[in-house]
């Protein structure tokens, strides 16, 4: 679980995350849904330790962040939507640097199955430097889950990538919430948020401003239009 008390944060004089609290359950794929600087990336990257200017608790189970953020880092990957790759190495090479940072075993097959997951096959020989946006997104969530951490966070990360490899990602990160990890995804992409994610937190101006559970969010599933009109009339409102 990750359970996020009292929250706010703020920079350059401009609230950003405002008074926050709401429990995130592990096993499950979370989606943030909300308009461009509705506090979702601050929100995001103060619960991976990227941000520590912050009032507040963070909870990753019994674990408070300030007190052990090395331990939560540990266990826990972001993936964001603009990666910082390093530029002259290959897309395998990379892969390779960080599991060896994370000191994983059996690199090879590892990176492997990220390289086939990603469908980053035909290009992982290739210089990143020279890596279309969405092959940069591909590379950088595989990049986040090589560890097979047991919190995932997404932060607009899938944006350009094709059909086929956002079916594979569903389905292994479906697995992945079915064995425990707690997943969370930020996006605009709203069929996506729709699909994938069993319970969907609606935020805007630094707040949640509403919510959908899992028994909500199946019927929306069958009722595609009625997430995007709901949708647009809490942000309007």
């Amino acid at each position: 679980m990750l359970q996020i008390k009292n929250l706010s944060v703020s920079y350059d004089h401009k609230i950003a995350v405002d008074n926050l609290s709401v429990e995130f359950n592990s096993g499950q794929i979370i989606g943030l849904i909300g308009p461009n600087g509705a506090g979702k990336s601050t929100l995001l990257k103060t619960c991976i330790g990227l941000l520590s200017a912050y009032s507040g608790d963070i909870f990753f189970g019994e674990t408070n962040l300030k007190k052990n953020r090395f331990r939560i880092k540990q266990n826990a990957c972001y993936a964001a939507e603009n990666a910082e790759l390093l530029p002259y190495l290959t897309g395998e090479e990379f892969l390779k640097l960080i599991a060896r940072i994370h000191k994983l075993p059996e690199i090879n097959a590892t990176v492997n199955f990220f390289i086939n997951l990603m469908g980053l096959e035909e290009k992982k020989d290739e210089l990143t430097v020279n890596y279309s946006h969405g092959m940069k997104q591909k590379l950088s969530a595989a990049a986040a889950l090589l560890s097979k951490p047991k919190y995932i966070f997404l932060d607009e990360s899938l944006n350009g990538m094709d059909a086929p490899s956002l079916s594979r990602i569903f389905d292994y990160l479906k697995t992945e919430a079915e064995n425990g990890s707690l997943i969370i995804i930020s996006s605009h992409n709203v069929d996506l948020i729709r699909d994938w994610c069993q319970q969907v937190f609606i935020i805007n101006k630094g707040k949640i401003i509403s919510g959908f559970d899992e028994d909500e969010m199946n019927r929306l599933k069958l009722e595609k239009k009625e997430f995007l009109k709901k949708y647009i009339n809490l942000i309007n409102s």
